[in-house]
């Protein structure tokens, strides 16, 4: 039987008099709706599920102003190629027209992935209705397969809503990426929403009306990892859980501790070529948008160069930090542990895809690369802090004995920035 409304109204056993009147505690048996499988929904009576106004409108405000910002620099690609390419003159066209529309496409696409990120929903007789700028979207109940459950600090919850099919749009296939589940497409609502209880008995309603037969235990999954959700919302109780620290008893230490399972070494190739490949994709964009179209611009190599330089450097980044973490404990505490940093220190990179989101925004938009730089070095520095607490925490020593594994987890991180700021378009550094 799934947990999910338990765990939210699980109370305490009373002592003396109660305080006052105690709200029965929700279950799983869904209420009616007012609606039937192919039944019509009277105009404005959908049931309704918004967050309070301070949650949605910052978002919905800062996509839009990417977008618009977009736009407003829409005439930079074609101006810088019309000014500096030595090409006939059908080329430099060409060379405008993709780098435009792809300016176009990818702020449209950073500002909807900011402006979506808290939806709001109705249920109507067709299906799940999700908001997307200024229209409503509706999703058939049919398409609906999982609603994956993540427990967050403070008694709350994340619930992502996967479905099948076409996107509803593309933002909902970075969304399914962002909370670890692949290339499946969903979006997310958290347990802020008003009436959040209500909302997901409602969508399981709808879904099991639509295909009798179905439980809400095939429906409902608790407990899903969702890494980069949980690294970015809560990352020293996630790092705690995932190197295996909260199951060493008081006193006792990891390497001490029982053996784990070690990660498998295709498995770490693979989250780690993702983690790589994001600085790449960031490239990519900040080159085509600006006019580095490959086989039209006359300087494909360079983007040649870049992609394979910064993945090469990004694919490094995991032994290296493991065998400075392991060296370190060779020289402090006589014991190196290179297994438990290589399982946990992808983890520890995962904020920094978080703050990737706002460097695509910087870029589609044009901002001046200071501010990338900023916020890269931000990111730089809240994974070396992870690696110190990681690292402090393996071998229970002083913050200041640490301070080489965090050196050396921003020192590779900081080689990838230096590698693409040299790399990039010649002229956009100007």
């Amino acid at each position: 039987m799934p947990t999910l409304f338990r765990k939210r109204t699980a109370a305490a056993v009373p002592t003396g008099k109660p305080s006052g009147p105690r709200a029965a505690p929700p279950t799983y048996q869904v209420a009616p709706l007012p609606l039937r499988a192919g039944a019509g929904v009277t105009a404005g009576k959908a049931p309704r599920f918004s967050y309070p106004l301070a949650f949605w409108l910052p978002l919905r405000i800062a996509g839009y102003v990417v977008i618009l910002l977009g736009l407003l620099a829409l005439g930079g690609p074609v101006g810088y190629v019309i000014r500096s390419f030595n090409v006939q003159f059908w080329q430099g066209v060409a060379v405008g027209v993709i780098a435009t529309a792809l300016a176009l496409l990818i702020s449209l696409i950073a500002g909807a992935l900011i402006a979506d990120a808290l939806p709001s929903f109705e249920i109507r007789a067709a299906g799940l209705a999700v908001t997307e700028f200024v229209r409503w979207r509706v999703l058939p109940w049919q398409r609906i397969t999982r609603l994956h459950s993540l427990t967050l600090p403070g008694d709350r919850y994340l619930i992502f809503v996967e479905y099948a099919g076409t996107p509803l749009s593309p933002e909902h296939l970075v969304y399914g990426l962002l909370a670890g589940l692949g290339r499946k497409n969903g979006v997310f609502y958290t347990s802020d929403i008003h009436d959040f209880e209500d909302l997901t008995r409602a969508i399981l309603d709808g879904r099991m009306r639509a295909t009798p037969g179905v439980r809400v235990e095939d429906l409902l999954v608790e407990g899903v990892a969702m890494p980069v959700v949980q690294m970015g919302l809560d990352p020293l109780a996630t790092m705690e859980r995932v190197a295996g620290f909260d199951q060493v008893v008081e006193g006792d230490t990891l390497r001490s501790a029982s053996q784990r399972p070690a990660t498998p070494r295709a498995t770490l190739v693979r989250m780690q070529l993702g983690l790589a490949l994001v600085p790449v994709a960031l490239f990519w964009v900040d080159n085509l948008v600006n006019g580095n179209v490959p086989f039209l611009s006359g300087d494909t190599w360079s983007l040649l160069t870049g992609t394979l330089g910064l993945l090469a450097l990004g694919m490094l980044e995991l032994p290296f930090v493991a065998l400075a973490i392991q060296a370190l404990g060779e020289n402090t505490v006589g014991s190196g542990e290179q297994q438990a940093a290589l399982d946990t220190y992808p983890y520890l990179e995962m904020p920094r895809v978080l703050a990737f989101v706002v460097l695509f925004a910087l870029t589609v938009v044009k901002f001046p690369f200071f501010l990338t730089f900023l916020v890269w070095i931000a990111a730089i520095a809240w994974v070396s802090y992870l690696t110190l607490l990681f690292t402090q925490r393996l071998y229970e020593i002083p913050q200041k004995q640490a301070y080489l594994a965090a050196g050396a987890a921003a020192l590779v991180q900081f080689l990838v920035l230096l590698a693409y700021n040299i790399l990039r378009f010649p002229g956009l550094n100007g």
